[in-house]
Formats: structure tokens, C-alpha cells, sequence
């Protein structure tokens, strides 16, 4: 009963953030223009700054092994995922095709992901997290990139450079070489960290302000697609890992980014690629209510079972 308490306080606390970012909206204080800013400022500071800072203090305190599986576990549940998100939707139109298997594909790694990691598992699950992040990136900015823009050619530089990669070229070093920032450089890092939860919700509360709530409830491809994200995907990871058996922490990080709602990327992409944006921002609502109930049930499940 303590971890249900645990799972569902922390979920809690980030659905009290996303209200606030929608009355703020509906209010005019969070303007459109300022929750598009704020995302980019999110993206590309403040996402490098988490995974610094991920690894600030716990600087050679995993193997080579568990860092492997760091980076091989987020690739198989996103393999799994985007296997079911082929096999789905293949009656829906074109356009609304693409956003509803990206939804599927892509779960709120960084945003919603890596603050209940921290919550529920500590430090080390963020070290593991973070490996998430940057693996989600790279199919983000890969295939995600080219599927939404109906075959964009890819951008080199964009894909070496995503937020998960810096933050991963200034953090490993500390880490394998057991190097600790001076106070005036690390404490800056942690502020600017910090900023990634309250932010990263208010700006997904401001996507939740501009949908007619009234459309929800018409639109069963979206209960269809938040069914398959938050309990289809993470319960074939859940078999997989069953199987591979990691280490607890691991296990558990893994777990909770797999289960994460839909990605606050697919509005943007849906946005940038004129792509259905209503569609895409009822994806990350409803598939973020629904996951105040979802999130805690797979995770004491998760630590049943890896138990």
C-alpha cells in the first residue's frame, strides 16, 4: 500500500501542475506563443540539464553491464511499441494514421517520465532514465521525424545534436571519470533541472486548454490509442522483462518510462508538420488523465513481480 501511496501522490502532484497550466491558459496568462517558447526552452536547456545532473553525485556507481542494459531496454520496449503501432489504425484516414501510431510509439520519457522515476525509484533510476530519454530521441528525431513529415529528409546534425545526446556528452565523462562540478557550475545545472517538472505540465496543461473537451468523448480512436500506450505496450515490456530478469531499479525505470501517457512531441510535430494538432492534443489529455489510474497499477505490479 506505501508504493500505491507513493505512485499516486506523485501522479498527483503532476496533474495538479497540469490544472494549473490549464487555468492559466483559459485565463490568457500562458499564452500560446509562451507555452511554445517555454517548450523549446525545455527541449534544448533544460532536458541536458536533468540528465547532467542525473549523473552529478553518482559518479561510478554502475557497471558497464547495467549500462548496456540501460540503453538496450528503452530500445526493446520502443521496438515492441512501434510493432503494435503498426498493426493499429490501418483504417483511419492518412492523417490521422500517422499521429495515432506515433501517440502509441512515443511515451512522455523526459517530461512526465523521469520525475516519477525520481520519485519512485531515487538517483539511479534517473541515471536510468535518462539513457531513456536519449533513445527516445534518436527514434524521435529519426523515425517519428520522417513519419509525421511524410518522408522530410533527415537533418545529421539534428539527430547527433538532440537534447538527449548533450546532456549524455557532458554527463558520462563526469561519471566514468568520477569528476564532481564545482558548487558555481552544479548548482546552476540543479536549478535548471528543477525547472523540467512544473514547466514540462503546465505547458502540457496549456495543450489540454485549447481542445473542445466536448470532442473527447466522440473520438474513440483516442481511448483506443491511450489503451494500447499506457496498459498494451508496457504489459508486453513487463512479459519481456519478466524473462530478462534486470536488477530491481532498472526494472523499475524502465517500467515507468514504458508506461509514461503520449508524448507532448506529438503536438508539436502535429503542429509543425500541419498535421491533426486537435487530435493530437486530445492524445496527450486524455491519455494523461487516464494515467493517474494506469501509472500506479503497473508499477506496484512491476515491483510485485521484480520482487
Amino acid at each position: 500500500m506505501e508504493a500505491v501511496g507513493t505512485v499516486v501522490g506523485k501522479v498527483a502532484v503532476i496533474m495538479l501542475l497540469i490544472v494549473v497550466g490549464y487555468f492559466v491558459t483559459k485565463r490568457g496568462i500562458f499564452t500560446e506563443r509562451g507555452a511554445s517558447e517555454v517548450t523549446t526552452l525545455l527541449i534544448k536547456l533544460v532536458t541536458p540539464c536533468v540528465i547532467v545532473n542525473s549523473f552529478l553525485g553518482n559518479t561510478g556507481t554502475l557497471g558497464a553491464y547495467e549500462l548496456l542494459m540501460a540503453m538496450a531496454l528503452p530500445a526493446l520496449w520502443m521496438a515492441a511499441a512501434l510493432g503494435i503501432s503498426l498493426l493499429a489504425f490501418r483504417k483511419e484516414p492518412p492523417e490521422r494514421q500517422k499521429v495515432l501510431r506515433f501517440s502509441v510509439l512515443f511515451s512522455n520519457t523526459g517530461f512526465m517520465g523521469i520525475p516519477l522515476v525520481q520519485g519512485i525509484v531515487g538517483d539511479a533510476g534517473v541515471i536510468y532514465a535518462s539513457f531513456g530519454v536519449v533513445v527516445f530521441n534518436i527514434l524521435c528525431w529519426t523515425y517519428g521525424y520522417s513519419m509525421m513529415s511524410g518522408g522530410a529528409k533527415l537533418n545529421l546534425k539534428t539527430i547527433l545534436l538532440n537534447p538527449g545526446i548533450v546532456g549524455l556528452l557532458f554527463g558520462l565523462p563526469l561519471y566514468f571519470l568520477r569528476l564532481e562540478l564545482p558548487g558555481i557550475l552544479a548548482e546552476p545545472v540543479g536549478y535548471l533541472a528543477d525547472l523540467n517538472t512544473p514547466l514540462a505540465m503546465l505547458v502540457v496543461g496549456s495543450y489540454i486548454a485549447k481542445v473542445d473537451l466536448h470532442s473527447f468523448i466522440s473520438d474513440f480512436s483516442v481511448y483506443k490509442a491511450s489503451f494500447l500506450r499506457l496498459l498494451l505496450c508496457p504489459g508486453v515490456f513487463l512479459l519481456m522483462l519478466l524473462l530478462l530478469r534486470p536488477r530491481e531499479d532498472l526494472f523499475l525505470s524502465n517500467m515507468i518510462q514504458a508506461s509514461a501517457p503520449v508524448a507532448a512531441n506529438s503536438v508539436l510535430f502535429a503542429v509543425q508538420f500541419k498535421r491533426d494538432s486537435e487530435l493530437a492534443s486530445k492524445l496527450v489529455a486524455v491519455s494523461t488523465v487516464l494515467s493517474i489510474l494506469t501509472i500506479p497499477v503497473m508499477t506496484v505490479i512491476s515491483q510485485l513481480l521484480c520482487g
